[in-house]
């Protein structure tokens, strides 16, 4: 299928999940995550959920381990940039719905260990389906070549995703509720 419409597919495929069950599998990705990998000590980004769009919810994951979490925070010119999360006084919701830090230290994407991506879908090649604004795939393009890309998804892999472009940045792992995929 097309990026549109594994989006559109996939998006309602969210919607009509109930929220115990979204709040349950959520619980899943993250202990599957925290058992696979030790991130204790690490720099790692992470996407705050957006409620209205029924996001997986990172915070199980931000609330067990002691790492240093860093949250992108969208710019006016469409970019990310990063601030090192201290705590939830410094969030605010931005016009996006996206609980955002509004003061913190930069943090420069290069001394970034590990990104948990956001996504709609991935296909079993590690390549994903996000929102379509493409800011993920220029953020990833400008982490250090070591830095381990992980996708959380409620679903389980699509085939293949027919539209790929040159600027897609493929997944490292994703964490589904059942499985860590390796790409």
């Amino acid at each position: 299928m097309k990026k549109s419409e594994l989006r559109k597919t996939y998006k309602e495929k969210r919607q009509f999940l109930s929220s115990e069950l979204r709040e349950e599998m959520a619980r899943k990705i993250a202990d599957r995550f925290l058992a696979k990998f030790n991130i204790s000590g690490y720099n790692v980004s992470v996407f705050l959920p957006i409620s209205r769009l029924f996001e997986i919810n990172t915070w199980h994951i931000i609330e067990n381990v002691n790492a240093n979490f860093i949250l992108p925070v969208v710019t006016k010119e469409g970019s990310l940039k990063h601030v090192l999360y201290e705590s939830v006084d410094q969030l605010v919701t931005s016009e996006w719905g996206i609980p955002e830090p509004t003061y913190g230290e930069e943090i420069d994407p290069k001394v970034i260990d590990m990104v948990l991506v956001p996504l709609l879908v991935v296909d079993e090649s590690g390549n994903r389906v996000g929102y379509g604004k493409g800011f993920y795939d220029q953020f990833l393009a400008t982490c250090s070549e070591d830095c381990i890309f992980v996708g959380l998804s409620y679903f389980d892999p699509v085939e293949q995703i027919q539209d790929l472009n040159p600027n897609d940045i493929r997944l490292h792992f994703c964490v589904t509720p059942d499985k860590i995929l390796s790409f």
